[in-house]
Formats: structure tokens, sequence, C-alpha cells
């Protein structure tokens, strides 16, 4: 080969090179892959020990210089490890939250490698047995969170969302580094203001295969919930969407998602929830819930959680998938494809308009035939769900529907 070809192929290659990498630092906003895609220093704990689990620190980005360890708890389940390696979750906590042992033992007891981690610099420990005494921090502990983004006019090296995106990243590279686990089949999943992490990280990690927002979701500045209404209109509002909301990188996603949320959360209302369905670009399901409680234990709780995930690393059978609602008139219905007997179907309405939080819901029987649910609009209604419950006892949802 001529030597100027030669080296015109490798003036080509060079650019081709550093475009991906121009274009994959770009889609990871301030986060260096690089470094966070690389297995983390890391060291076992016999501190906040619990019997099944491994107590892990691993290293995450310094602040001010100072190292940072991160507490997690990792478990997998009972039995021989199978071919390829277990599939894994990375469980990211919501707010108050810390290292869940009992939530890393819901996705063992299920045939996943789990991993929990404190995303604020504790031991999941507290310094009393009152449940309202403050957690003992690491010995490196790093930032805790300041309300809501309430530190955003810091540098964004010096910012707690930051280092929670980070760490949870982190978290990933770790579990994916054991042998026992299949880092082919990973997934996250996380819970208010993890959810929130999530809707994020699924965007700038490109190395999961399924995400699993629960309350927390994307288009929080424009909502009406306590999110939205406490980031402030101006450069607060700037910072949030061009470094931390999930909207900055739902492009990005191209893997399935399912979306948890109830229909009065007050933190994250349905249409951001909604909002956020639809700009990812990858397959999306939802689960609205009647006045779901929120908190971690109703976050972690529904089955339906767990049956999406096998749908798309373990060959278990999909959830019910819908298209979108359609309303002529009074009546509304909406088609739909389930690869098991759907049982059960409703319409969930309110009357109400003003703040999401704080509407209204009613539920009704639905009518079904062959895959189309249908249902009168009740006088007065505003806006509308549809819900199926397949032969599992497994519910999922519609979008919501707008009345005119």
């Amino acid at each position: 080969m001529p030597p100027l070809f030669t080296n015109l192929s490798k003036l080509l290659l060079l650019v081709i090179a550093l475009a991906g990498f121009s274009a994959r630092a770009s889609a990871a906003g301030p986060w260096d892959l690089d470094s966070l895609y690389k297995v983390p220093v890391w060291e076992e704990t016999a501190k906040a020990a619990k019997p099944g689990m491994k107590g892990v620190l691993y290293d995450s980005i310094p602040v001010n210089g100072d190292r940072v360890q991160v507490f997690a708890y990792y478990g997998v389940p009972e039995g021989e490890t199978p071919q390829g390696g277990w599939p894994a979750v990375v469980c990211v906590h919501g707010g108050g939250g810390t290292a869940f042992d009992e939530w890393v033992k819901k996705w063992n007891d299920r045939g996943y490698a789990a991993i929990s981690m404190d995303l604020e610099g504790h031991y999941p420990m507290r310094e009393t047995e009152d449940r309202r005494s403050p957690r003992i921090p690491t010995e490196n502990p790093g930032l805790r969170r300041l309300g809501i983004f309430k530190n955003y006019d810091d540098p964004i090296g010096k910012q707690w969302y930051y280092h929670a995106v980070a760490q949870s990243i982190l978290a990933h590279s770790l579990i994916r580094s054991f042998p026992e686990v299949n880092p082919d089949k990973t997934g996250v999943t996380g819970i208010s203001w993890g959810g929130t992490l999530t809707s994020t990280i699924m965007g700038v990690d490109d190395r999961f295969q399924f995400a699993i927002p629960v309350y927390g979701c994307g288009f929080l500045p424009d909502s009406d919930g306590n999110q939205g209404l406490a980031i402030k209109p101006g450069r607060y509002t700037e910072v949030v969407n061009q470094f931390f909301d999930g909207s900055a990188y739902f492009e990005n996603v191209k893997i399935p998602t399912l979306w948890v949320n109830g229909t009065n959360d007050k933190h994250f209302p349905m249409p951001s929830t909604q909002q956020s369905a639809r700009a990812v670009q990858g397959p999306t399901t939802m689960r609205y819930e009647l006045r779901m409680r929120h908190g971690h234990g109703p976050g972690w709780a529904p089955e339906e959680i767990y049956a999406f995930a096998d749908s798309i690393v373990r060959d278990g059978a999909p959830l019910t998938r819908f298209e979108v609602p359609k309303l002529d008139g009074d009546r509304a219905w909406v088609d739909f494809e389930s690869a098991t007997k759907v049982t059960g179907v409703n319409v969930y309405f309110t009357r109400d308009a003003g703040l999401w939080p704080e509407r209204e819901w009613e539920e009704a029987p639905a009518s079904l035939s062959g895959s189309t649910i249908s249902a009168a609009m009740p006088e007065g209604a505003t806006v509308y769900y549809f819900s199926a419950t397949d032969e599992r006892g497994l519910m999922v949802s519609s979008e919501i529907g707008l009345v005119e």
C-alpha cells in the first residue's frame, strides 16, 4: 500500500475516532465516561454487615481533592451461577434513603445480582436506635444533597447530583466486573430522587439493557409537583435543564423502559412521567396506580417491575403494551397487545382541573372486546386512562388522554 494512502487512511480513522469521542462526550453531558466505565477501586467492609450480603466501599470522584468512598450492599441469588452469569440491577435510592439490603434481596430472590449504594456518604446505620438520629458517615463521605438542586450555582463538579450520577455509573462498572454477573444483562431502577437519577443515568450510561424509574422522571422544572415548583425560572431552571434533568439525555435512550407512578404523587405529576416516556427512543411501558403511596417500600413492591426486567433479560413474557388511547364523542378506547390473557380492564378518570397532585381520581369498569378496551366517558371528565390486568395479576396502564 502506498505510504500516502496509508497516512490518509490513518488520518481518516483518527478523524472518525475523534468524532465518535466528541459525540459520546456530548451525549454524556459533564461526566467523563472513559473514567466512570473503569472498575473503581473497592474493598469489602464488615461495617453494617447483613446476612447474605457483601458490604463494599468503592472509590468515586474526589471532592475538593479529597477521596470519596461509597458504601454499597451487593448480593447474588442462591444456587449455581447460570451460564454467562446472573443478570444484574443497580438500585438507586431516593431522598432520605441509603443502601438497602432488603432491596438487594428482593432482586436476589428473583434471580438477579443487585447492588444498592448510599449516595450521600453514609453507612446504613444510625448513631442511635432512634430512626430520627443521623446516619453514620463513611470515613470518606463526599457530598450530601441540598434540597432540590439548591446548590445549582456552584461549579458542576461540586454539586451533589453530578456526583450521585457518577457514583451510580461506577456502581454499574463495579457490578459488571464480578465474574458471576452477566455484563450484557444489566438494568437500573430508582425510586423518587432515585427515579429522577435513573432518568438521567439511562441516557448517559449506554451499557444498560433496561431502566425502571419509579415516581421520579424528567421534565421537572415545568411540572406542578413539589420538585417543579421548587425549581424557579432563570439560571436555576437553566442549570437543571442543561445538565441534570433526564430530558437532556432522553434522545440517547434506546432501551426498553418501565415508568411507575401514582395518580396523585405530590412530587412527580403524571404529565411529567408521560412526557418522559414519550421522549425516550426505546419502547415504553407505563404503570399508573390509583393514589399510589410514595416511599421506598411502595416503590419496590410492584411485581410488574420484576416481570418487566424478566421480559428483557430472562425470556419472560412481556407486559401488556398499549397504543395511544382515542376519544370520539363520549366514548374512549385503546388497542393493546398482550402475550398473556387479559382478565381485567378499568378506566380511570378525573373531573378536576388545576394542580395534578390534588385532582380526585375515580375508577370504573371498562369493556373488553378482542384487543380493544373501551368505556363511556362520565360527564365532566377532564382526563382519563385505561388499565389492563393479565392472568398473572400484573397491571399496566395506557397513556393519559385529555377530554376536550
